[in-house]
Order: C-alpha cells, then sequence, then structure tokens
C-alpha cells in the first residue's frame, strides 16, 4: 500500500463552489465542453481546455492553449474562488447521484510509489496523451482531479470516516446535474496520523479511473527531476493528487460498442456468423431509429444485445466459447472484441479502428439512441465489468482491453488545486 500524506493548497470557496466545480470532464464531448465552458466563464472547465473544444477555425495552437489555461487557473486563485490551506490536510469527499453513495480520502501519494508498482493497473496509457497531459502540468502548473484508486473495504477505516462524516461538513452542494458533494477536511495531526496508520494495513491498491492522470503525473515528475538541482521526492512534482474509495462502494457501468459498418455482410451472414459461438434470438421490443423503445440491457456475464436494421437481438455466448479461467478473455468486452469485432466484422485494432465508437453506460438509452442517430450501422450492449474482475486482471499484472469500465460518479475538478 503506498503511504498516504497530506497536501498543501487551495479548497473551493463554498460561496463559489456552485459556479466553479467542473462537470466531469471526460463525460461530455468536446461540443458540449465548448458550449458549456462559453456558457460559464468562471468554471473551473475554463482551465483545462484542449484544442477539440474549439471549432477548427478558431483552433489556438498548443502554446496558446496552456498559456490561457493557466491564466484562467491564476484568474480563479486571485478573485477569491478558492481558499489557501492554512496547514497540510486530508478530505474526506462523499460522492451521490440517485440512490448510490460512495465515501473516500482525498489525500497526496508518493510518483516513487507508482513508479514502484504499487498501485495496480489495468490499462495500458497512450504516449500522445501523457505528453499533453504532462505539458499541461509543466505550463499550468496546477493539479485539481484526483486519480482514483479503490481498496479492500476496511471496517476501521469505515469506523474512522464514519466518525469524521458525524461532524457538519466544510462543503455540501449539488451540481448542476444532481450529483452531490460533500467534503470534510482532516488537519488534526493526531487524526491524519491515525488514518496513515490504518492504510498501512491495506496490503493493495488498485487504480480505477486515471490511469493517463498518473502516468502523466510520473512522467512530469521526470522533467521536473532533471531541471532540479536536489531531488528529495518530497516535492509538490513528485507527489499524486488521489482519492481512495472502498471496493464494496463503487458503481461500475458498461462501456457499449458501436460499428459504423457490417463489414460488407447483409443481414443474414452476420446472423449466421454469429451462430457459430452465440444462441441468437430476436427480440420483440424492436423499434426504429430515434424512437422511445428501450434499449435491450444484458442482465448477466456472457450475455449482449445487439441493434442492427431497426431491431434488437439478444446474443448468449455458448460454453466452450471463451476460457473462463483467463482473466482477460473471459471479460464480457473480451468476448465481444474476439468473437465478434475481430473476426467478422474486421475491427482488429480496438484502439485506434475508426470503424469503432463507444457509448458509455452512464448516458442511458438517450445516448445509444444518438449513435442510431449518428449512423452507427450496429451497437453492442454489454454487461458491465466487476470491480472483482478488474481486481483480477490487475492482479495477473494483465491488461484489460479500452474502455472496459465506466466509473459513475466521478471526482469533479475545482475542488481541490495543488499547485505543483
Amino acid at each position: 500500500m503506498p503511504v498516504i500524506k497530506a497536501f498543501d493548497g487551495y479548497l473551493v470557496n463554498p460561496e463559489r463552489a456552485h459556479a466553479v466545480v467542473s462537470p466531469a470532464y471526460d463525460s461530455v464531448s468536446p461540443e458540449q465542453r465548448r458550449l458549456f465552458a462559453d456558457a460559464h466563464p468562471d468554471n473551473f472547465i475554463n482551465t483545462m481546455r484542449l484544442q477539440e473544444d474549439f471549432p477548427a477555425h478558431a483552433q489556438p495552437s498548443h502554446e496558446q492553449l496552456l498559456n490561457g489555461n493557466k491564466e484562467r487557473l491564476q484568474k480563479l486563485l486571485a478573485n477569491g474562488s478558492f481558499n489557501e490551506l492554512a496547514e497540510p490536510s486530508m478530505f474526506v469527499y462523499r460522492l451521490g447521484t440517485g440512490s448510490h453513495i460512495q465515501t473516500g480520502i482525498v489525500c497526496e501519494i508518493a510518483v516513487a510509489d507508482y513508479e514502484q508498482g504499487l498501485l495496480r493497473k489495468h490499462e495500458n496509457t497512450r504516449t500522445s496523451k501523457e505528453d499533453l497531459l504532462a505539458q499541461y502540468q509543466e505550463v499550468v502548473g496546477a493539479s485539481s482531479s484526483p486519480i482514483c484508486l479503490t481498496y479492500s473495504q476496511s471496517d476501521a477505516i469505515d469506523d474512522f470516516i464514519n466518525n469524521v462524516t458525524s461532524s457538519s461538513p466544510e462543503l455540501d452542494f449539488p451540481t448542476d446535474d444532481g450529483e452531490t458533494q460533500t467534503i470534510w477536511r482532516i488537519s488534526a495531526e493526531h487524526q491524519l496520523a491515525q488514518l496513515k496508520t490504518l492504510f498501512e494495513d491495506v496490503s493493495d491498491t488498485y487504480l480505477t479511473d486515471g490511469h493517463h492522470r498518473a502516468a502523466s503525473g510520473r512522467r512530469y515528475a521526470e522533467i521536473m527531476r532533471e531541471k532540479a538541482n536536489s531531488n528529495t521526492g518530497h516535492e509538490p512534482y513528485n507527489q499524486l493528487l488521489v482519492a481512495l474509495f472502498p471496493d464494496n462502494q463503487l458503481n461500475l457501468l458498461p462501456f457499449h460498442r458501436c460499428i459504423k459498418d457490417l463489414n460488407g455482410l447483409g443481414l443474414g451472414d452476420l446472423l449466421q456468423a454469429l451462430a457459430v459461438n452465440f444462441d441468437v434470438e430476436p427480440i420483440d421490443n424492436s423499434s426504429t431509429p430515434g424512437s422511445q423503445q428501450s434499449a435491450f440491457s444484458p442482465a448477466r456475464h456472457g450475455e449482449f444485445g445487439m441493434y442492427v436494421q431497426d431491431r434488437w437481438y439478444q446474443l448468449k455466448v455458448r460454453q466452450g466459447s471463451v476460457d473462463q479461467s483467463d482473466p482477460v478473455d473471459s471479460l464480457d468486452v473480451s468476448i465481444l472484441q474476439n468473437l465478434i469485432l475481430d473476426p467478422i466484422l474486421g475491427i482488429h485494432d480496438s484502439r485506434d479502428d475508426p470503424r469503432l465508437g463507444y457509448v458509455a453506460g452512464v448516458g442511458g438509452d438517450d445516448a445509444i439512441r444518438q449513435a442510431y442517430d449518428e449512423g452507427w450501422a450496429v451497437v453492442f450492449t454489454c454487461y458491465a465489468t466487476s470491480i472483482k474482475q478488474l481486481m483480477g486482471v490487475a492482479d495477473a499484472d494483465q491488461l484489460m482491453p479500452p474502455k472496459s469500465t465506466y466509473f459513475d460518479p466521478k471526482p469533479r475538478s475545482g475542488i481541490f488545486v495543488r499547485l505543483k
């Protein structure tokens, strides 16, 4: 288990929280981010702009973009949107959406712990995105989006958190999309020491959301170490901002797949090819694109929905078609990739093929209907990966296919700010 640490920095001003705290950045499209940022100039999302957030004819240069992000951050720090922490602190952070609530600890861990493999990974990262995020940290000089980790639930840590949350929170507000954000500060030395000791008894820690942020934090630390005359390991650039949530409180949703075309196949050919490894049944709730008919949601592992030519089908993988002992090949997203997308529909590279798209389960039926409207030829709905499967892959030192997990709710940016 990495050593958890209190951190210096800033906490959003309670009177400004509703205006400043950002939507979950990767849960909205570039166009939605642009519209939201333009309509909310004081929102923290304006400090995280990407070139894709701007129309093609009005995109700033990369240098202009990063310097603009830095200027907007400095403005927020100077205009009273944030309060500087008087002493190093950790925080209890509670997220709520609908009936789901999860409560964790926001703190620092050392980049060195990540480098030593103490945070178990389950996803690959792209070098280009690592570089982009590292450059952001180098120019803008701050981090605000906690990297999400999970650990096996601990009664002792739960008791500590329950004791803290029995007092009044420092922050308690809803976001525009109805997600509640509640914060308690931990700054008393005896409490910080107790919490640190409790986490020393946690054996394993797993990355759940933020693989690229963790990898870019390591890359940024390498850049700064080369520039520094001395390096103690305690510098801000040698730390990562993280949120630790117990595994029994996490809510995992699926990532659905959509394909641009049928790879030259007719519907009959597609159904015949699927029948080699799947039981295929048409579903009576067929509908037309854009209708209000509900999408088919798989109810169990090994089951998929398929929408093609205005009709839903249920697919059930046949026994013996999958090695259930393999932690990666037995994932539903792997079954879909290995038995359908690759051999039948010609999607050989699930990372970069432009014929393949993804729909996060958090969008519900509306997001799937939008995929129909955008002209995707076939949509496959998946059953969500479980936290047990995620841990099994990480424990085996293997990696999941892209877009295997979607965690909801997600910690928001613009609550905590650490200068790097």
